[in-house]
C-alpha cells in the first residue's frame, strides 16, 4: 500500500472514531506519532480512552466492519484488526494523559496526539514534513520525545519503568537498532542495573523482542552491544561459553566471534541479494527465504539463530588431539543444546526441528568439498534428508567458511554449494525423481508388512533411480525383488 493510500485509509478510521466517540475523550499515542515525526506511516495504530474502552473499541469495529479482540480485560485493552492493520485500544493509566505516558518506556515513544486533533496529520509527505520539521503544539510532549527523535536517542522516562517492565531492556535495543539511533548513557546504565530481571519474564515475550531484532537489517551490531552491555548472557548463555573455545584459533573471542561474524557475513550477503555468491540464483534465494517457515516468522529470520549458533556445540566437544584441538560430534551435541533453547524460549515445534536440522548437518558442504565431483548421488542424499532446507543449509556453510580470509576453503564452498544448487533448482526431477512405487505397492509386490524394512527397501529403489540403474515401473518392481533374493 502506498503512503497516499495507507494515510487516506487511517484518516477514514479516525473519521469513523471521531464520529463515535461522544462524551469520550481519546488519544492516538506512541509509535504513530514517532513514525510520523521520522516521515513514516505505521501500519499500526495505539488508542488511549478515558472513558469506556470496550465500548469504544467495539463501536468502531462495528462502522469499520473490523474484527474485535479482547486482548486483555482486566487492564481494558482492546483490538480492532482493519484489513491487516492493528488498531489497539487501552484505558487510560493515571489522572490524566500525562500520567499515562509517563509510564510508557522511552521518550519517543510517549507522546500523544488528542483525537480532534488530527486534522494536522498528513495526507502525503509533504503535509507530514510540516510536522516533522516543527514541534507542533498539538502534540503532547511532556518529555521531550521530539528532541530524542531529532537527536537520534533512546531514553527513557524514569528508572522506575524498567522496574515495572524488565522487558524494556530489550525493547531499547530493538528500537536502537530499527531506528539507528543510540541508547543514552543513563539509559544504559538503568539496562546493565535491571538485565537480571529479564528472568521474571515470561519466555513468549523474550521470544517475540528476540525475532524483530533478528528481523532487523543490521542484527549482528545489536548483538554485538547486547553482549557488550551483559545483556546476551542472560538470554543465550549457550553462546556465551564458546566466548573461551578455540583462543588458538580465535585469539579476541573464541568461537563467540566466529559466531558473530557468521551473522555479519549472511548480512552482508543478504543485503546485496546474495549475487556475489549465488549469481544464477540470487533471485530464487531471496524469494525462498522471505517464506514463513512457521505461522508468523520468515525463514532468513529463524535461519540468523542457525549462523549465530551454529558452533555452540563445540565447547562440550572440544579436545586435543596429536597437539590438534578437534571437535569431534560437536554438530550432536550442537543439535541437542538448540532443542534445549529452543524449547525455553517458546520457539514452535516446526521452528525447533528446522534449527535442529541445520545445526546437525551444517557441516555436510563441508564434506563434500573433498569429493572429485558433485554427483546426482551426493545431491540426492542432501537434499533427501534435508529438502527445501537444504538451500539454507548451503546458505549457513558458506557464511561459515568466509568468516575466514580468502583461501582454498573458501573457493570450494561457493563452488560445492553452487553445484548442489544447479542440480536441484534445474534439475530437481532427476536428483529426486518421482517415485515410481510407493511404500503399499512394496508391500503387496513383496507380501510384507509395513515397517522399518518398507522404508529402506524406498531409500535404496530411489538411489537405483537416482544412478539410473532403473528407469521404469518394471524395473522398479524387479529391483526390489531381486533385493529381497539376495538377503
Amino acid at each position: 500500500m502506498e503512503w497516499g493510500d495507507s494515510a487516506r485509509l487511517f484518516m477514514n478510521n479516525i473519521e469513523v472514531l471521531t464520529s463515535i466517540k461522544a462524551k469520550e475523550n481519546i488519544w492516538i499515542v506512541g509509535g504513530y506519532i514517532r513514525d510520523l515525526l521520522l516521515n513514516k506511516i505505521s501500519e499500526d495504530m495505539d488508542f488511549v480512552t478515558d472513558g469506556n474502552t470496550q465500548k469504544i473499541a467495539q463501536m468502531f469495529a462495528k462502522e469499520t466492519k473490523g474484527k474485535f479482540i479482547v486482548l486483555d480485560d482486566f487492564n481494558k485493552i482492546y483490538r480492532v484488526i482493519i484489513k491487516g492493520k492493528t488498531y489497539d485500544f487501552s484505558k487510560m493509566q493515571g489522572k490524566n494523559i500525562i500520567d499515562d505516558l509517563s509510564r510508557r518506556d522511552f521518550a519517543i515513544n510517549a507522546m500523544a496526539i488528542q483525537i480532534q486533533y488530527t486534522g494536522y496529520l498528513p495526507l502525503n509527505r509533504r503535509r507530514a514534513s510540516r510536522i516533522q520539521n516543527t514541534a507542533d503544539k498539538n502534540i503532547i510532549d511532556p518529555f521531550k520525545g521530539q528532541g530524542d527523535i531529532k537527536n537520534k536517542v533512546i531514553r527513557c522516562i524514569e528508572e522506575k519503568n524498567f522496574v515495572d517492565d524488565p522487558l524494556r531492556v530489550l525493547r531499547a535495543y530493538r528500537f536502537a537498532g530499527q531506528l539507528k539511533f543510540n541508547i543514552e548513557p543513563k539509559t544504559d546504565r538503568f539496562i546493565r542495573k535491571y538485565s537480571k530481571q529479564l528472568k521474571k519474564i515470561s519466555a513468549e515475550r523474550i521470544y517475540y523482542e528476540l525475532n524483530l531484532i533478528m528481523e532487523l537489517n543490521d542484527t549482528h551490531s545489536t548483538i554485538l552491544s547486547m553482549y557488550k552491555s551483559g545483556i546476551l548472557d542472560k538470554i543465550l548463555p549457550e553462546l556465551i561459553k564458546t566466548k573461551h573455545t578455540a583462543r588458538c584459533y580465535y585469539p579476541k573471542m573464541g568461537l563467540l566471534g566466529h559466531c558473530f561474524d557468521s551473522l555479519m557475513v549472511f548480512e552482508k550477503f543478504y543485503k546485496n541479494n546474495f549475487k556475489s555468491i549465488f549469481p544464477k540464483f540470487n533471485n530464487k534465494i531471496m524469494l525462498h527465504l522471505n517464506d514463513n517457515i512457521s505461522k508468523t516468522v520468515k525463514r532468513k529470520t529463524i535461519l540468523k539463530y542457525a549462523v549465530l549458533l551454529h558452533d555452540i556445540g563445540k565447547p562440550g566437544s572440544a579436545k586435543r588431539i596429536d597437539d590438534r584441538l578437534r571437535f569431534f560430534g560437536h554438530e550432536d551435541i550442537g543439535s541437542k543444546i538448540i532443542e534445549n533453547i529452543g524449547k525455553r524460549l517458546r520457539f514452535s515445534n516446526d521452528e525447533i526441528n528446522y534449527l535442529k536440522k541445520l545445526i546437525q548437518n551444517h557441516m555436510r558442504l563441508g564434506n563434500l568439498t573433498s569429493a572429485k565431483e558433485v554427483t546426482d548421488k551426493a545431491t540426492w542424499r542432501f537434499f533427501k534428508d534435508l529438502g527445501d532446507d537444504g538451500i539454507d543449509q548451503i546458505i549457513l556453510s558458506i557464511c561459515d567458511a568466509y568468516t575466514y580470509p580468502p583461501s582454498k576453503t573458501r573457493t570450494l564452498h561457493k563452488l560445492v554449494g553452487n553445484k548442489l544448487l544447479s542440480k536441484y533448482i534445474f534439475r530437481k526431477n532427476k536428483v529426486l525423481p518421482e517415485k515410481l512405487l510407493d511404500g503399499f505397492e512394496i508391500m503387496k509386490i513383496l507380501k510384507i508388512e509395513q515397517g522399518p524394512k518398507v522404508g529402506s527397501i524406498l531409500k535404496k529403489l530411489e538411489e537405483a533411480q537416482v544412478t539410473k540403474k532403473v528407469k521404469t515401473k518394471d524395473e522398479a518392481v524387479r529391483f526390489i525383488k531381486s533385493i529381497v533374493k539376495t538377503k
